[in-house]
């Protein structure tokens, strides 16, 4: 019952602008390092940063997530990568219930090398929030997100990503903007099977947020582990064969507790 009030009374000091435009890690692999994807390469790219579709292969990836072991804040993210001639095709819908508030999101993305190291990315977004209550109204908005994603040299890669640039309007009254969101990332082979990844984030009106993590990989198996400034410390593993794809992870807040999150992927 504690948990659930200090979830319930974190969600209305933040409030549902900063949910929207601020939220957690969207798949397992991204909460087990800490938020840091900018350029991990799987379908889940086309939210983190959505150049990295075109060097990502042909992937259908589906994301089961709770947040503080709170029954109403759970969520589903489904994504899909499929390469063509002119460039990869990303397709994703997500659904995040709060309490009597739903988000939904759907998104079309289109990813194109530029060279052989380089490649750029648009991604549109249609957005719709609804509620069961009085005090929120229904909300359909569309956004957009840009992404570069750079194959420096075989230890280290860079992207960089911003979403909703010109912040477009949430609610006419109150009139209430979503406000942009810039990722900065890298991740760097610091040894053989041993990879660091680290994002800065800054969201318009909120602190810069920093995200690192460390991923180790054997065969099919992979540790991973992470934090963020925002009070985010994650553990994952990982199990990976030519098809498929399945990864676990858990986060800790020092107040809020346990956020767990499974993937499931297949490559095809």
């Amino acid at each position: 019952m504690l948990k659930f009030l200090l979830f319930t009374l974190s969600g209305l000091a933040i409030g549902v602008t900063t949910l929207a435009i601020s939220p957690p890690p969207n798949n397992a692999v991204s909460l087990s390092l800490g938020g840091a994807s900018v350029t991990y390469l799987n379908a889940f790219a086309i939210e983190n940063n959505v150049a990295a579709l075109a060097f990502t292969k042909n992937e259908l990836s589906l994301n089961a997530a709770n947040r503080f072991g709170v029954s109403d804040y759970s969520s589903m993210f489904l994504a899909a990568n499929v390469s063509s001639k002119f460039a990869n095709i990303g397709f994703a819908y997500q659904i995040a219930p709060l309490a009597n508030l739903t988000s939904q999101k759907t998104q079309l993305a289109v990813s194109k090398k530029l060279g052989e190291h380089i490649s750029a990315g648009i991604a549109v977004n249609y957005h719709t929030l609804s509620s069961t209550g009085a005090y929120y109204k229904t909300a359909n908005f569309l956004t957009f997100n840009v992404g570069l994603y750079y194959h420096v040299n075989e230890k280290l890669n860079v992207g960089f990503q911003v979403f909703n640039p010109n912040r477009s309007v949430l609610t006419e009254v109150p009139e209430e903007k979503l406000p942009a969101n810039l990722r900065l990332g890298l991740n760097y082979e610091l040894a053989e099977n041993i990879t660091l990844y680290s994002d800065v984030l800054q969201v318009s009106e909120l602190p810069l947020d920093l995200n690192a993590g460390l991923e180790v990989s054997r065969d099919k198996f992979s540790i991973r582990g992470g934090f963020g400034l925002r009070q985010l410390v994650a553990l994952g593993f990982g199990w990976k064969t030519d098809r498929l794809a399945i990864a676990v992870a858990g986060a800790y807040h020092n107040q809020l507790g346990l956020s767990p999150s499974l993937n499931v992927g297949y490559a095809f």
